[in-house]
Formats: C-alpha cells, structure tokens, sequence
C-alpha cells in the first residue's frame, strides 16, 4: 500500500511542476531492480533493489532535470543535465513509465 501512496505523490508533484514551470515534457518513471545474476534451468535471477524507486523527468528545451524519490514519495534530491538525449535514453531503458505530460490527444479522422 506504501509503494501505491508513494506513486500517487509523484504523480501530483508530476502535475505541479508541470503547470509551474511550463517544461516542454514532464514524465514520472519507476525505476527497475537490477539484475545482477542469472543462472540455471529454470532460471533463477538475482536482483538488487534500486535505492531510487522514482524519478521525475522535467525536460526543457536545452536542459533535463531529474528529480530522485524515495519508494515513500520523499524528495532525495535533483539534478540538471546539459545533454537530454544520452540521459534520457539511459532512463527509458531503466525505468517503466507512470505519467507523461502533455499527454498526446487521440486524433480524429
């Protein structure tokens, strides 16, 4: 039920930076456990918790900002980079998506 409240709270923080700061994209994401070994038939995976369960992507035009959530929904901190692109990639790869702002409106024919 933590982990549940503690999404919602990223969400809503999600929601506000949007409408504050006026970024072009504003994506909360959920952090993936990383594997750290697999073996055996049937597999058998041994993974490691992230310390980080949540991040919030803000992305401007020339910047990214990433904010850092305990799995809670407390604050653990931010971080601005120059290059959006190589970042962002390394977190779609790690992550799985909550919410995204603007959401894109289904196209009428």
């Amino acid at each position: 039920m933590k982990n549940r409240k503690g999404a919602k709270e990223i969400v809503s923080f999600a929601k506000k930076q949007w409408k504050q700061t006026k970024p072009k994209t504003v994506e909360a994401r959920r952090v993936k456990d990383d594997k750290v070994m697999k073996y055996g038939f049937p597999p058998v995976v041994l993974s490691v918790k992230a310390p980080v369960k949540f991040v919030v992507c803000v992305e401007y035009s020339d910047t990214l900002r990433i904010y850092h959530f305990s799995n809670a929904g407390q604050l653990l901190g931010a971080k601005n980079f120059n290059q959006p692109f190589e970042v962002k990639k390394e977190i779609i790869k790690k992550s799985n998506l909550i919410v995204k702002l603007p959401r894109k409106s289904p196209s009428r024919a």
